[in-house]
């Protein structure tokens, strides 16, 4: 999943100083609270997790988590626990794909500006971000409670669920449901290839009001990967770790976003709002081309409109396994 510069906000991420101060000192941290949520006392144990800021004692298990991001709201979620807060959806409504509990959380500002003095009047147990996104705030989270940060996000969602498996003390269960969702990935390429579409080539292409994308790698690649799907010559990489995820493209392009199928996520109006015109106009301007019109999955009446909320803005494992739903109705019928 990539950034959203235009993602609408709501309070500060920097809170001012003084009243940041007064809420710690009144809360304390998670690590030596004895409220809800697995205060330290002789009963409980802490696991010490290596992160991308470097290491943090978590006390087992923490029942009080604070999410600061998609991927981390979406694997917590598949975890089994229901975060106390969360940063808002990248959309106007949360995500169809994720459990009703996602609406019990608290919601403490965008994923780009979280709101420090909402997250620490919930007094967390253990907060889990990522550096890419808010490696400024570190410190002063870490004043909040423990705080856990992955590398990145997106092409590493897998590595990230074992991060937050570990930092919630459920290391068995997140080992459990990646190698569940690696499994039904695998199932699905033994069943291409027993029906010799094995070869079929995938393109993935994104409209929003103001460009148009190709998506490479990243998240919604990395599941393509998995379930063995191929890839046109023109979204190959050569480096899967180091390539771009995406890239942008002019019109003259559009014979890049062929394939014999050609998967289209749409963004939704939330995004339309921000643009100078309608995700609708740009899509009739760019399918109304005698490029696009040309493309051979067009032709073919292969082009599949789905859900980008789980193919690109969710990045945790239960979008995966609704990517998964989705080319299993496409490729297997529903079967």
């Amino acid at each position: 999943m990539e950034s959203h510069p235009t993602m609408p906000r709501t309070r500060s991420a920097l809170a001012p100083a003084a009243l940041l101060t007064l809420l710690l000192s009144a809360c304390g941290t998670a690590a030596t609270s004895s409220g809800e949520g697995g205060g330290s006392d002789e009963n409980t144990s802490a696991v010490t997790v290596e992160h991308a800021m470097g290491s943090t004692d978590v006390e087992c298990t923490p029942q009080r988590v604070v999410t600061l991001g998609q991927g981390q709201t979406d694997s917590v979620l598949a975890l089994g626990v229901t975060p106390v807060g969360v940063v808002s959806p990248w959309t106007d409504d949360w995500y169809s794909y994720l459990p009703d509990e996602v609406n019990e959380a608290e919601v403490l500002g965008t994923e780009l500006e979280p709101d420090l003095e909402a997250i620490a009047a919930l007094e967390p147990d253990v907060i889990l971000g990522s550096k890419l996104r808010h490696e400024a705030l570190y410190d002063q989270l870490s004043q909040i409670a423990p705080t856990v940060f992955s590398e990145t996000i997106g092409v590493t969602w897998k590595e990230n669920v074992s991060l937050w498996s570990e930092a919630l003390c459920l290391e068995e269960e997140g080992e459990q449901i990646v190698t569940e969702y690696e499994e039904r990935a695998a199932a699905l390429g033994s069943a291409l290839a027993e029906r010799d579409e094995a070869d079929t080539e995938v393109s993935m292409i994104r409209f929003m009001p103001d460009q148009v994308r190709i998506y490479l790698t990243g998240f919604p690649g990395s599941v393509l990967r998995d379930a063995g799907l191929q890839r046109p010559e023109a979204q190959q990489v050569e480096d899967w770790a180091s390539s771009d995820q995406l890239i942008e493209i002019s019109e003259e392009r559009i014979p890049e976003m062929d394939g014999d199928v050609i998967f289209q996520m749409v963004s939704s109006e939330h995004y339309a709002q921000q643009g100078s015109q309608t995700v609708d106009e740009q899509i009739e301007r760019w399918t109304s081309t005698d490029l696009w019109q040309n493309l051979s999955a067009v032709q073919a009446g292969n082009v599949v409109v789905v859900d980008e909320s789980h193919w690109n803005l969710g990045g945790g494992i239960g979008s995966a396994n609704a990517m998964l739903d989705d080319l299993e109705d496409h490729f297997l019928d529903g079967e």
